[in-house]
């Protein structure tokens, strides 16, 4: 005697198939690199970061897991995060950090750049030059001869 499929079954299989394949695709975009860490590895083993080859695949790594996670926020520009950080200060300390970012914003101040991220970082320095009363200082009198 011979087995028949009714077409029930059939459908059946066929909805499987398809979940399979369905779920194997899904699987493959999972885990297939995406173009942002082949850009991150490609900088790792071309030497462009500043870190060392095994510790900047670690990072490459991390960054695409948080990546699929939504977790990853690059929102805003550099700028906009080093004003973020100015923003914990206060007064005069706000403004100079403000100019250190920005540039002078008045024409007492002189703003200076150096140093490079590769090298551990960049630093600002911000020179404020400000005027105040003129002093007068009076010639000192001879001292008295001492007595004798």
């Amino acid at each position: 005697m011979r087995p028949t499929i009714s077409f029930l079954t059939a459908a059946g299989i066929g909805a499987a198939v398809a979940l399979l394949s369905g779920a194997a695709s899904a699987a493959d975009a999972a885990t297939k690199p995406t173009p942002a860490y082949m850009k991150d590895r490609a900088d790792c083993d071309a030497g462009r970061t500043a870190q060392d080859r095994a510790t900047c695949l670690k990072e490459a790594g991390a960054a695409a897991q948080e990546r699929k996670r939504n977790g990853l926020d690059n929102a805003g520009s550099p700028r906009e995060n080093a004003l973020e950080r100015c923003n914990a200060l206060t007064g005069k300390d706000k403004t100079d950090c403000v100019a250190r970012i920005d540039g002078p914003m008045k024409s007492n101040q002189q703003v200076t750049t150096s140093g490079s991220v590769s090298g551990g970082g960049i630093i600002r320095e911000t020179k404020t030059t400000t005027t105040g009363p003129a002093v007068v200082i009076e010639p000192m009198a001879a001292p008295a001869s001492a007595p004798k």
